[in-house]
C-alpha cells in the first residue's frame, strides 16, 4: 500500500518561508495543508505559488487543519510563541534558526514536548550535508586523528539598510546580533564536529550597524575534549566567508563556503611525516614549492567520499520527512542544539561581564539563561560594546 503523505504547514511567509515550503514540495511525499501570516496578501501568495490554503495566523490554521508537521521561519522573537500553540495541539514544529531567543524559552519548548507529545526540531543544515556528515563520522571514530586546535569564521556583509525592518537590530525582535543571527550556523557545524565545550572567553563591539547589540563579535574556547578553538563572526566584511578548519595530530581538515557548501569545498591534509616536518621552518619568509603534506591514497578522508549532498534546507527536510514518515528520530533535534544555545549565551555574558564563563553555569537563575543581554541596560551594554 502507498504510504499516505506528511501533513505539513509553513507559518512565515517571507524569504526563508521558500525554502521550507519549496523542499516539503520537492521530497514528493507530504502534503502542504496550509500557510499562515499575519500579512494576508503574502500568506496568498504562497498559497497561489505552493498549491495551499492561506491563513491570517498560526491560530486560524491550526483551527481548521491538523498538520503532522508545522515549520516556523518566522521572525526570531515569535519562534517560541507560535512552537508552543504548535505544540499544543500535538503537533511537531521546525524551527528556524535561531530556535528562540534564549535558553529559558528552549527549556520551556521542552517542557511542551514532553506534554505534549509533538517535537521540535530545527533548521541547522550545515549538519546536512554529505561533508559535515563525512567529518562527523570520521571524527567521531578518531580516523582523522585526535582534534587540538580548531578556528570557525562567519565572516559576512549587512549594510546599514539590513537592518530597516522594525524587528531588526533589537533585543526583543531579533536576539542578538551575528552570534545568535548569523554565526549560529558554523557555531553550530563547530560543536557538531568536535563535541561539547567547557569554557570560553568572549569579546563583543559594535563598530558600525545602527543595532542594540554586536556587529562583531570574536571567543576563544576550550572543548572538554581539551581542544582549543577562536569563533568570529562579522556583518562588516565584504568579501564574505564561512570557514571552518580543525588540525588534529592526524592533519588538517578545513571547509571553506558561503551560505553552504558541497563537497568540494572540503579539504584535508594529512599531517606530514618526520622527515617533511623537519624542513618546516627552515628559511623563514620562503615560501616553499609545496607547501603541503603528501596525500597518500589510502587518506581516510579521500577514502571515504561518496555522493555530493550540499548543506542546504532541502537537504535537511528531505531527511526530517523521510525519518518522520519512518518512525525515526531526526537527529537535529532541539536537545541537540542546546550546546548550541548554550555557546551563544556564554559569548554574550562573558563579553558583557568582562569574564569567562563556564557551559555548566548556565542554568536558571544565572542572568543570560533568560535573555541574551543579561538584563543589562541598554546604556551599559551601550557602553560595554562601543569602543572610544
Amino acid at each position: 500500500m502507498a504510504q499516505a503523505p506528511l501533513k505539513v504547514a509553513v507559518v512565515g511567509c517571507g524569504n526563508i518561508g521558500n525554502r521550507h515550503a519549496a523542499g516539503y514540495l520537492a521530497t514528493g511525499k507530504t502534503e502542504l495543508v496550509g500557510v499562515a501570516d499575519p500579512v494576508k496578501d503574502r500568506a496568498d501568495g504562497y498559497a497561489a505559488k505552493y498549491g495551499s490554503t492561506a491563513y491570517g495566523s498560526a491560530k486560524e490554521l491550526l483551527a481548521e487543519q491538523q498538520p503532522d508537521l508545522v515549520s516556523v521561519p518566522t521572525p526570531p522573537g515569535s519562534h517560541a510563541e507560535v512552537a508552543l500553540e504548535v505544540l499544543a495541539t500535538g503537533a511537531s514544529v521546525l524551527l528556524e534558526k535561531p530556535p528562540v531567543l534564549n535558553l529559558a524559552e528552549m527549556d520551556a519548548l521542552a517542557e511542551a514536548e514532553a506534554a505534549n507529545g509533538g517535537s521540535v526540531y530545527v533548521i541547522f543544515q550545515h549538519r546536512h550535508g554529505s561533508g559535515a556528515q563525512r567529518a562527523h563520522r570520521l571524527l567521531s571514530a578518531g580516523d582523522l586523528g585526535t582534534p587540538r586546535v580548531a578556528v570557525c569564521e562567519t565572516l559576512w556583509f549587512r549594510p546599514r539598510s539590513y537592518f530597516d525592518p522594525d524587528w531588526r537590530g533589537t533585543w526583543v525582535g531579533e536576539g542578538g546580533g551575528p552570534t545568535l543571527g548569523h554565526g549560529i550556523h558554523q557555531v553550530d557545524l563547530l560543536l557538531h564536529l568536535l563535541g561539547p565545550w567547557k569554557t570560553l572567553t568572549a569579546t563583543a563591539v559594535r563598530l558600525d550597524r545602527p543595532v542594540q547589540f554586536e556587529d562583531v563579535s570574536l571567543a576563544t574556547v576550550i572543548f572538554e575534549s581539551g581542544a582549543v578553538g577562536t569563533v568570529i563572526n562579522s556583518l562588516l566584511s565584504p568579501d564574505e566567508l564561512s570557514r571552518i578548519r580543525i588540525d588534529t595530530d592526524g592533519g588538517s581538515l578545513e571547509v571553506d563556503h558561503l551560505y553552504g557548501y558541497s563537497d568540494a569545498d572540503w579539504k584535508f591534509h594529512p599531517a606530514p611525516d618526520a622527515a617533511r616536518a623537519a624542513t618546516f621552518g627552515l628559511n623563514p619568509g620562503e615560501r616553499g614549492a609545496d607547501g603541503s603534506a603528501s596525500v597518500a591514497a589510502t587518506d581516510p578522508w579521500t577514502a571515504s567520499a561518496g555522493e555530493d549532498a550540499p548543506s542546504n534546507h532541502q537537504a535537511q527536510i528531505s531527511r526530517l520527512v523521510d525519518d518522520l514518515l519512518a518512525g525515526r528520530t531526526h537527529e537535529t533535534t532541539l536537545a541537540s542544539t542546546r550546546p548550541t544555545m548554550e555557546f551563544v549565551s556564554a559569548l554574550y555574558a562573558s563579553a558583557l561581564t568582562g569574564s569567562p564563563v563556564d557551559r555548566a553555569d548556565l542554568v536558571p537563575g544565572h542572568p543570560f539563561y533568560a535573555a541574551l543581554n543579561g538584563g543589562v541596560g541598554q546604556d551599559a551594554i551601550d557602553k560595554a560594546m562601543i569602543i572610544t
